[in-house]
């Protein structure tokens, strides 16, 4: 750093002695045995330093125009790079959200078979769930590396968290209706009324806790998508504008409270 500002240094004063010093240069050329015999005047002087200063002020303005141009180029890269990288981030994990629904676990498919094909519909429903949650999470992880982990890693843990969640109520309901479909092949289609009761009374508990579980952790998960990404879009355009200014300087980024600094 200290060499690139004697080179600087030294690359200015030379262009200064050469201004100057050209018009010596000059009467150096007209010099006599009896004195100076120039055709030099003041209004060529004035005329000789208008026209330095006029360059000066040329070639000053082409080089911050190239240089501007160039951090221009580099903010438009950077800005497109980074903007497309978390917006396939973002789209993963939006995917996610929606594959890990709590209101999934509720039964939406029409049951108008046998009591056997009825539970096993149901069964494939439930199990069908369990596996995309885990395959959705594991999407997520696979589209982030280490150095992206940093940024929304505690989000990822929520997340995971969630589908533990939701996964434990998936598991419950699935016990239950597997009892039933068991119950039902052992019978020939038929379920003792006791039994039949007694899980579908087990299986309405465990339903009564999707509402919470969608309203409360669900509904956070999306807020907090919301607010992870607002903050990475906008620290994106922080160092983006950086990137326009002259000299490195270091800026302040707002982050999440629970997200690690970069």
């Amino acid at each position: 750093m200290k060499n690139k500002w004697y080179k600087y240094l030294g690359t200015t004063l030379s262009a200064i002695a050469l201004v100057i010093g050209v018009p010596f240069l000059i009467n150096e050329c007209y010099k006599f045995n009896d004195g100076y015999l120039t055709m030099w005047g003041a209004s060529d002087i004035l005329s000789y330093y208008g026209t330095v200063l006029g360059a000066v002020v040329t070639i000053i303005a082409l080089i911050y125009t190239i240089l501007f141009t160039r951090r221009q180029l580099q903010r438009d890269s950077f800005l497109e790079r980074s903007r497309t990288k978390w917006e396939q981030i973002d789209a993963v994990i939006t995917q996610a959200l929606i594959d890990i629904s709590p209101l999934k676990l509720i039964n939406m498919a029409k049951l108008d078979g046998s009591i056997t094909d009825n539970l096993r519909t149901i069964v494939l429903g439930l199990q069908k769930y369990g596996l995309t949650a885990a395959t959705s999470l594991n999407m997520v992880k696979c589209y982030i590396d280490p150095h992206d982990y940093e940024k929304i890693g505690w989000y990822i843990e929520e997340l995971q968290k969630a589908i533990q969640q939701f996964h434990s109520i998936e598991e419950d309901l699935l016990n239950e209706y597997m009892t039933l479909h068991t119950l039902a092949l052992k019978g020939d289609g038929h379920i003792p009324d006791d039994q039949l009761l007694k899980h579908l009374d087990r299986a309405t508990e465990i339903n009564k806790r999707i509402p919470p579980a969608h309203d409360g952790t669900y509904q956070n998960l999306l807020n907090m998508r919301r607010d992870v990404f607002n903050n990475i879009y906008a620290n994106i355009d922080i160092k983006a504008d950086q990137i326009l200014k002259f000299g490195r300087k270091k800026h302040n980024r707002n982050s999440h409270p629970q997200a690690k600094q970069e």
